[in-house]
């Protein structure tokens, strides 16, 4: 009897325990949700048909089967046996889709272990990206607000393509490119610009910035954990300044901030080209009901093999199955681009005027060249569909992002580390365990990606499309972003760091990161002829970084004048001869680079600032009597820097192209100097690469008269001759600047 009364005890026990987890489970399933555990109240509701079937058919045993095949993944990865790892990761994620973790695995294991296994751009790209598209286009999908997925995904893009650590990685610049340059065009040319010296403030409301109040959390985190430490610990912190005291400084700072009109025109014109891709019809249906006559245009490009429809459009199908990339924009990219230069130098190039049908069909079907509306929206429409479906690219935020951070180049891959991070930490929100530290370093990948869209977003591009590797790509200084990130390091350094107390500037730890910027974007404003923004950036440098926190004295470095700190900075103390010829040397140089990338304006510049220093060393001091220490004149410093610039081995077709650009646009006195020394190695080297000579390297204008003019160069006379001239004497440089 009493073994009948417990047994009956204990299932009443156990039917109050079970009704009392019932009524548990609502906010259980709620939490649940609202950390991302999974997307849905059911596990499988939102996941992948092969996913669901997984997910049911092993029910409970599946985190069991999970734990044991993550363990055996890692050993396999660090046996070398990458392969073996990657199917497994494969599996679990299968088993697990809701698991951020091991997408990330399977991501970093193809893009970093397995890529580097290959030895062809072509496989190292393959796996590369297959590395992002897993995140890209199932990892994130599925887990949302990971933040840590899209601190991977921004990392490949970042580190593996964007830096030069891979062998490879002007291979993947290039691809990358020619997909972006293919899809949108170059990045537009902003409207005449007024004077480069005309400012105004920097309009940017932080208040109102999803990226700020990201940050924000992120302070307010910081401040609890130190509060917490603080009670528990006894440990000694300094006092931190209250949050929005930190934003209050940071509006200040960012009214001070000074953006050009040239900068923010072309800020402008990206956002613009962006925007109309964004207010494009999302369907078909939507451009019919706004330009009916779009629906015959439609069946009409049937018979270019060009099928459209409102179904899901997958990478495959526009690459390969539909032909969408070949048979519409490659075409559409032909009707509205020129000739690119590498097309045209090329031996047995094709006619310019030679079309095939396709070509002409598309052109009569969307009336291209005519400038027709309903054929422009389709293409807007159609890009729009590519972006969103295919590279899982919102226009929308693509707008946020030039919006706030400046005139990105779409074809960069540091834009995509841009994109992809404010989105990850607008969207990130809460997860299953802390993922502060995750937004942390997610954040720093803001900064990473804005220094390298400094230093690489002027890009010129001339596509290959049998070969994308094989592309002409250069990259080169934008002083357009310079506002952007000096109001990056302002706003968001001080509330990411993890102890600010009385910072100024950046805060502690990106405070280092800001001089050096701040030094680089004062020496680039500087020879980009933006002398009042240079003084600008210059001042705030002097002002919040100058004084020593020991006595509080202005460190010497920053009493210069801002010419006499640009050259020190670049170039170190310079006294002797032999100093000012090297750095004589080094600005022509950079007059050649910029030359090359079409930037006259830079070009001249430095020629001008080259010339100066040649001026006052002579000036000041040359020895007249001896010649001993006397500069050459400065002609002959210009036509001895090109020859060496020439004469670098064109070892890769880029190379031999940017030697050809630099040719186009080169003055006329400059090419004639060195025409006929240079002509026989430049005419080999075309040949290496079938380039014709003739096309690349043109004889310049009136050599016969050249010839007979300058039998040989001025100024090469024994240093005794050179004594003679007479103090301050006229050189021919002003003929080698560029009009």
């Amino acid at each position: 009897m009493r073994g009948r009364l417990i047994q009956i005890g204990a299932l009443a026990v156990a039917v109050a325990l079970v009704y009392g987890a019932t009524r548990f489970a609502p906010q259980i399933d709620a939490g649940r949700k609202e950390l991302n555990v999974f997307g849905a109240e059911d596990v499988s509701k939102n996941a992948p048909p092969q996913y669901a079937f997984a997910i049911q058919a092993f029910g409970a045993f599946r985190s069991l089967i999970v734990n044991i095949a993550f363990i055996r993944a890692e050993t396999l990865k660090e046996e070398g046996r990458y392969y073996d790892a990657m199917q497994l990761a494969s599996w679990i994620c299968q088993l697990q889709p809701r698991f951020p973790t091991v997408w990330a695995f399977h991501s970093w294991n193809m893009a970093w272990n397995i890529s580097v296994s290959t030895f062809t751009p072509q496989e190292r790209w393959k796996w590369v990206y297959n590395g992002a598209k897993l995140l890209r286009d199932q990892g994130i999908p599925l887990n949302p607000r990971a933040v840590t997925l899209y601190k991977e995904l921004a990392w490949i893009f970042n580190n593996k393509m964007g830096e030069t650590m891979d062998d490879f990685h002007w291979e993947y610049k290039r691809e990358w490119a020619w997909r972006m340059h293919l899809l949108l065009g170059p990045r537009p040319l902003p409207e005449t610009a007024g004077p480069s010296d005309e400012q105004q403030p920097a309009l940017i409301d932080v208040t109102d910035d999803p990226l700020t109040e990201v940050a924000r959390r992120i302070a307010e985190q910081n401040e609890a954990k130190r509060q917490e430490r603080i009670a528990q610990e006894q440990v000694p912190y300094r006092t931190s300044k209250p949050i929005d005291e930190l934003l209050e400084r940071a509006e200040q700072d960012i009214a001070a901030v000074r953006v050009s009109q040239p900068a923010e025109l072309a800020r402008r014109a990206v956002y613009d080209a962006i925007k109309v891709i964004d207010e494009a019809p999302r369907s078909l249906e939507e451009l019919y009901a706004e330009f009916p006559e779009t629906r015959e245009m439609v069946t009409r490009l049937r018979e270019i093999g060009v099928v459209l429809s409102d179904d899901e459009l997958s990478e495959e199908d526009y690459w390969y199955d539909g032909k969408l990339a070949a048979n519409f924009f490659a075409r559409y990219r032909q009707l509205v681009e020129k000739p690119n230069l590498l097309t045209t130098i090329m031996r047995d190039s094709p006619d310019a005027a030679q079309e095939d049908e396709g070509l002409r069909l598309l052109d009569e079907v969307l009336g291209v060249r005519a400038g027709n509306p309903a054929g422009q929206a389709l293409v807007r429409c159609l890009q729009r569909k590519v972006l969103t479906q295919v590279y899982r690219m919102d226009p929308a935020h693509m707008a946020y992002v030039i919006e706030n951070f400046g005139p990105v180049d779409w074809r960069s891959v540091d834009f995509q580390t841009l994109y992809w991070v404010s989105l990850g930490l607008i969207r990130g929100g809460e997860s299953p365990t802390s993922f502060q530290t995750d937004r942390v370093n997610t954040a720093r990948l803001l900064f990473f990606a804005l220094r390298n869209l400094f230093n690489n977003n002027k890009i010129v591009f001339e596509p290959n499309p049998e070969e994308p590797f094989r592309s002409y790509m250069n990259t080169s200084i934008d002083v357009d972003f310079v506002p952007s990130m000096h109001r990056a390091y302002i706003t968001y350094g001080p509330m990411l760091d993890p102890d600010p107390g009385n910072i100024t500037g950046a805060g502690s730890i990106f405070r280092t990161g800001h001089i050096n910027f701040l030094t680089e974007a004062v020496r680039a404003l500087y020879f980009a002829d933006r002398e009042n923004e240079a003084e600008h950036y210059y001042a705030y440098l002097r002002t919040h970084y100058g004084y020593t926190e020991a006595d509080g004295q202005l460190d010497e470095r920053y009493t210069l004048p801002l010419r006499d700190f640009v050259l020190k900075s670049l170039y170190g103390s310079i006294e002797t001869l032999r100093q000012t010829e090297i750095v004589i040397r080094s600005m022509l140089e950079n007059a050649y680079n910029k030359l090359a990338e079409g930037d006259g304006v830079a070009y001249n510049k430095y020629v001008k600032k080259a010339l100066e220093f040649h001026e006052v060393y002579q000036k000041e001091k040359a020895d007249w009597r001896t010649g001993r220490v006397t500069l050459l004149p400065f002609s002959n410093y210009q036509v001895d820097t090109l020859r060496q610039w020439l004469s670098f081995p064109g070892f890769r077709p880029e190379l031999t192209l940017r030697k050809v650009r630099f040719w186009w646009n080169a003055p006329l006195t400059l090419r004639q100097s060195i025409y006929d020394e240079l002509i026989p190695a430049l005419a080999r080297e075309c040949a290496y690469w079938d380039f014709d000579s003739a096309k690349a390297f043109p004889e310049p204008e009136g050599m016969e008269q050249y010839r007979k003019e300058h039998p040989r160069r001025e100024g090469e006379r024994h240093p005794g001759e050179r004594a003679k001239e007479r103090k301050g004497a006229e050189t021919p440089a002003q003929s080698f600047i560029r009009d």
